[in-house]
């Protein structure tokens, strides 16, 4: 029933969280060359865009849901945002970060007001600093895709992704998918542990 919606996941899903991974690695050598920013404007844009493009392919996983399930997209954000843990890490508001990115690309603004960020503008590429969002995530230093939340919060689009991507498996193996038995890596993190051989009992 949801093997489209898993299909997307691996097909599309995770394709562009790589692309969107390279692009954060190449704004960081860009900045190591020259930490002016006009020196990496364009390696800034470019992460931007692939945030955004991973943001509307994650995003895309909830209307493909919501259809197999009988649900609306925003009762499926809602059950996959619940799962949105790694490690004992619960990421709260992750999912809908990311939807709010994907609306921000396609639409001018203001977005609605359950998004938690009003417009592109609030999506940035620009130094991350001391004390921003939670401790380990993202970059330890240096420039990367910050979100820019209405409540003048800041957090990192470098942990909603694997975040809000290991609430999509667990998710989808909650609902019977059969996901294969791989570890499964998106930004530097594992958001979906390969199942272990079954213990082998000793020999009599």
């Amino acid at each position: 029933m949801l093997s489209g919606t898993f299909n997307h996941l691996l097909n599309n899903v995770l394709p562009a969280a790589r692309d969107y991974e390279r692009a954060e690695d190449d704004l960081s050598a860009a900045f190591a060359r020259d930490a002016d920013p006009q020196s990496w404007i364009v390696e800034g844009q470019q992460a931007k865009r692939r945030a955004a493009e991973v943001a509307i392919a994650i995003d895309g996983l909830a209307d493909r849901a919501a259809s197999a399930l009988g649900l609306t997209p925003d009762e499926v954000r809602t059950r996959v945002g619940q799962r949105c843990i790694l490690g004992t890490a619960h990421r709260a508001g992750c999912i809908d970060r990311v939807c709010a990115v994907a609306n921000a690309y396609k639409h001018t603004g203001p977005l609605r007001a359950r998004h938690p960020i009003a417009s592109e503008s609030d999506v940035l590429a620009t130094g991350a600093g001391y004390g921003i969002d939670a401790f380990g995530v993202g970059k330890y230093s240096g420039v990367e895709v910050l979100v820019n939340q209405r409540d003048g919060t800041v957090r990192k689009f470098l942990a909603d992704v694997p975040w809000s991507i290991a609430g999509w498996f667990q998710f989808l193996a909650d609902q019977g998918a059969a996901i294969p038995a791989q570890d499964y890596i998106v930004c530097n993190l594992r958001v979906r542990a390969g199942t272990p051989p079954p213990a082998q009992s000793a020999a009599p």
